[in-house]
């Protein structure tokens, strides 16, 4: 059915047109086709390569810097409509709050001209705040860049959802004091179909994402989170994890859980997490809440030891603590789980014990 739609889509508008298609071409193409828009986009989203995601169009925010469009959008953002913020160059800013009293479905994109432009905090605190019907767009060619011994994260959701695309980039943030050293997900969605999220670091939780485990989401089908470090969760933290495609790898946790520190759940349908390391459970996953793996790959040292994640301490690796994956002592993954490989928390096959 689904590869079936894709050539319907295709024949309409053209098989030269479809690395360069528009979200207005997919609304007109499900409106003849009677599918709904959302659906015909995540079909059409998937079979695009990384570098050719359809830019975004709305309206191009007026203003020389981006405390001046900030400052346009709060008085002049209206419903229903989304709203391109261009960056032409490196600028330090205040915290934000992506907020609008009395608006709904307010979407708003910072992205880069040509080149990629970094935006800096010229103060301690949190880059961007998104409430709630607030849809913000982290798009091609613009860094984020924190800086140490900050007290806030660069994008906290608040009951809006963040969105991360190709040439996004969010780095070098130390949030000293809490959770969330790159993204914090109070309540709300957080959507990374691109860009990378390297190098931040939180005292507790979430080195690059920390999900709070009751009210954050986090989606995952592309991009890469890198080179971070937290107690618990290198990678990510915490919430609802579902993750499709994507690379999490090389991060770093002082406790549990190297790449991924499950909170409430975690699906893993494809995608890898390599190279991660923590120092007491889980070197790829600590999974001590329900996690479900059918797809993608997870390192384990005892098969890979170029690539595997690994739980080491300063003496050097520790066994039976889940290289790849750990539940209980009883339910471990030592070795590599690949695509093939089927683990559930809630049943003994596929671990090794």
């Amino acid at each position: 059915m689904k590869k079936l739609l894709l050539v319907l889509f295709i024949g309409f508008i053209g098989f030269g047109l479809f690395a360069q298609v528009t979200d207005t071409q997919i609304r007109e193409a499900a409106n003849t086709l009677g599918v709904p828009f959302e659906v015909l986009k995540q079909l059409v989203y998937s079979y695009l390569p990384s570098d050719a995601m359809p830019q975004i169009t709305g309206t191009i925010v007026p203003g020389n810097t981006v405390t001046e469009k900030l400052a346009w959008l709060q008085r002049n953002a209206e419903s229903h409509n989304t709203y391109i913020l261009e960056v032409k160059a490196n600028e330090n800013i205040a915290p934000a709050t992506l907020s609008y009293s009395g608006g709904i479905n307010i979407t708003i994109v910072l992205r880069g001209d040509s080149v990629n432009h970094t935006i800096r905090l010229n103060s301690n605190g949190t880059m961007f705040t998104v409430k709630s019907s607030i849809t913000f767009v982290l798009d091609n060619n613009i860094t984020l860049q924190g800086h140490p011994g900050n007290n806030g994260t660069m994008v906290y959701v608040d009951g809006g959802t963040f969105r991360m695309r190709t040439g996004a980039t969010i780095t070098g943030n130390t949030r000293s004091n809490d959770n969330g050293g790159g993204v914090y997900v109070g309540s709300g969605t957080f959507e990374m179909t691109g860009g990378t999220i390297y190098g931040n670091t939180a005292r507790e939780h979430g080195g690059g994402v920390c999900l709070n485990d009751s009210s954050g989401t986090f989606i995952m089908s592309g991009g890469i989170i890198s080179g971070n470090t937290a107690a618990k969760g290198g990678g990510v933290e915490g919430g609802t994890i579902t993750m499709s495609g994507g690379i999490i790898s090389g991060n770093t946790a002082n406790e549990y859980g190297g790449g991924v520190s499950v909170g409430r759940t975690f699906a893993m349908r494809g995608g890898t997490i390599s190279g991660n390391t923590a120092v007491k459970y889980g070197g790829g996953v600590y999974a001590n809440s329900s996690f479900t793996k059918t797809g993608g790959t997870i390192t384990g040292y005892n098969s890979d030891r170029t690539d595997g994640n690994v739980v080491k301490d300063g003496e050097g690796t520790i066994a039976r603590r889940g290289h790849a994956v750990y539940v209980n002592e009883n339910r471990r993954k030592e070795t590599t789980a690949g695509p093939d490989v089927r683990l559930d928390n809630s049943s003994t096959g596929g671990w090794d014990n």
